[in-house]
């Protein structure tokens, strides 16, 4: 499971009794920092940590402080200057950012309800948005933590406190949702952390052979929702594929009708079967996967193209399959080829990052006219413990 994935689940299992567990979200960053806007980390109530909102600085100083800062039960944002030389000179800090985090008892209405919306949202399919208020002027009608919320689907709501005033957002949620992307909302009086989460990315492996099992291993540490398909019954079952969410028997024709390709699916061809490869590529095209690799050297693929009549120079696939990585067995093949589907999912050319130029991240936009001041965080808390260096 990913780190949503996990708090979502930790969450559940912790049913009503949430009054004295955390949540940290990290939702602005100036500078260098690990964790970009929306990474997590939960606080449960035995100590246990689940997720990260740093390399480690943050954590300990956070874990002891929180149950402090949420003890009145409202919602805080607590920012940490690292730029500072003396800070970063005493602790040895690696990332010289400064890092804004929304800290909330997750027994908050709006806290309940968004993570409520979310579940649901990742349960059913649905990618979504929330938005977060995370500093507010005197006399803003909003507190800060209030929430507003969308699905792509339609799907809205908003937190219990000021809900009238959250009508506002649906513009902001609603392009969220359309491009895919976080960003930050400037208004006259509050600044408006408006967050994209997208789902779990789907993977299809036609083949079940020894190769596949580092795969399925690799991407269910990413959380992505595996599907393992063969046509031979003693591989495809459930026992050899542990973080798979669904291993399926072809029938003898190989027809795959009743599994699910669309445009967000990376599919792998790694079943070492040229004749079920003629069958199975063809079907796979026509649903237009988002990202298509086939296992074996070049000249096997383009045979293979060739013999169901295709060019494969007019097709966008990805053989062979995986990035030049210097591999020579299951585990390292399986390490490329899930650096392959991610750098395609990213948009990124999957280069040494020592070559590349600016930042690693793309910066969060910020929205609301010139006229609206950026961000501004207020009073930096101190940091105390960074068990980074401890």
């Amino acid at each position: 499971m990913n780190e949503l994935q996990s708090i979502l689940a930790a969450w559940r299992q912790l049913g009503g009794d949430t009054s004295e567990a955390v949540l940290a979200t990290v939702v602005h960053v100036k500078g260098s920092a690990y964790r970009r806007p929306g990474g997590r980390m939960l606080l449960l109530p035995d100590g246990q940590r689940i997720g990260t909102i740093s390399g480690g600085c943050l954590e300990g100083d956070v874990a002891r402080k929180a149950a402090w800062w949420t003890s009145n039960g409202e919602s805080v944002v607590r920012t940490f200057d690292n730029s500072a030389p003396d800070v970063a000179w005493d602790f040895g800090l690696g990332c010289n950012g400064v890092i804004s985090l929304l800290i909330e008892r997750l027994d908050t209405p709006a806290v309940r309800e968004s993570l409520g919306f979310i579940n649901r949202q990742q349960s059913t399919g649905q990618e979504c948005a929330v938005a977060t208020v995370i500093r507010t002027d005197p006399g803003s009608p909003w507190r800060i933590g209030d929430r507003a919320w969308r699905s792509a689907a339609g799907e809205a709501g908003v937190s219990l406190a000021n809900s009238p005033n959250a009508a506002g957002l649906a513009d902001g949620l609603q392009a969220a949702l359309q491009d895919r992307s976080s960003r930050l909302l400037h208004t006259a009086t509050a600044d408006i952390f408006v967050e994209w989460i997208g789902l779990p990315q789907e993977l299809v492996i036609f083949g079940a052979g020894h190769d596949v099992i580092p795969l399925v291993k690799f991407a269910s540490t990413l959380g992505w929702r595996i599907t393992v398909a063969d046509n031979r019954s003693a591989y495809a079952h459930a026992n050899r594929f542990p973080g798979a969410e669904t291993v399926v028997t072809l029938p003898a024709g190989g027809d795959i009708t009743g599994i699910v390709i669309n445009s967000r699916t990376a599919v792998v061809v790694m079943t070492h079967n040229y004749p079920q490869d003629v069958t199975l590529v063809p079907q796979i095209l026509r649903r237009s996967p988002r990202y298509l690799g086939l296992l074996g050297p070049r000249r096997r693929a383009e045979n293979l193209f060739r013999d169901m009549g295709l060019n494969i120079t007019d097709v966008d696939t990805h053989a062979p399959v995986g990035l030049d990585i210097g591999c020579d067995h299951p585990e390292t093949i399986a390490l490329s080829i899930v650096a392959e589907i991610q750098s395609v999912l990213s948009g990124r050319s999957s280069g040494s990052l020592r070559w590349r130029e600016g930042a690693i991240h793309s910066a969060v936009r910020e929205l609301g006219g010139a006229e609206l001041r950026s961000f501004s965080p207020g009073e930096t808390t101190a940091l105390t413990v960074c068990e980074a260096v401890a």
